[in-house]
């Protein structure tokens, strides 16, 4: 848990900084996600009251292990927000927990789908070949046969018999 001790903040503020498991980001209630946590989220916080008021300003990021969606290569992200603002209303308990929200920040910092480049250009949809590594195992067999690779899926229907 992230929590500030709001009665030993000094006037001008203190530093909260360190490492908290991953586990607190809950990535195991997404069914299906294909992301790991590799390491710790790491946080590096400033907390300041003004007034009655608790206002937290920092950065925390995380380290994923994921896969990209165009060519399934392994790859590490780092994810986080290094623009962190939190403000609580009218603190009511000496110790509030920052967790809820730093979660938050980082799992609104996280794409749809990771791709590995922007230049990526995935996976041959005949053989499979990783286009970014290899070339296409089947493309001369289809420049042959005078067969385009875009129609290879209406061709299969194609072929269903009812």
């Amino acid at each position: 848990m992230i929590r500030v001790n709001t009665a030993r903040i000094a006037p001008e503020g203190e530093r909260i900084e360190g490492e908290e498991d991953s586990s607190i980001l809950e990535l195991e209630s997404v069914p299906g996600a294909p992301i790991f946590s590799c390491g710790p989220v790491r946080y590096d916080l400033n907390a300041s009251m003004v007034g009655r008021d608790l206002l937290v300003t920092g950065s925390a990021f995380v380290e994923f292990e994921t896969e990209c969606v165009s060519c399934l290569a392994k790859m590490k992200v780092r994810i986080g927000d290094p623009d962190i603002c939190i403000h609580v209303e009218n603190v009511p308990e000496e110790e509030v927990d920052l967790t809820p929200e730093i979660r938050e920040d980082i799992l609104l910092a996280m794409p749809v789908r990771f791709k590995c480049s922007e230049k990526c250009r995935g996976l041959c949809p005949g053989c499979g070949a990783n286009l970014n590594v290899e070339k296409c195992r089947c493309g001369a067999k289809r420049k042959k046969r005078g067969e385009n690779p875009e129609n290879d899926a209406w061709r299969a229907l194609d072929s269903l018999k009812f």
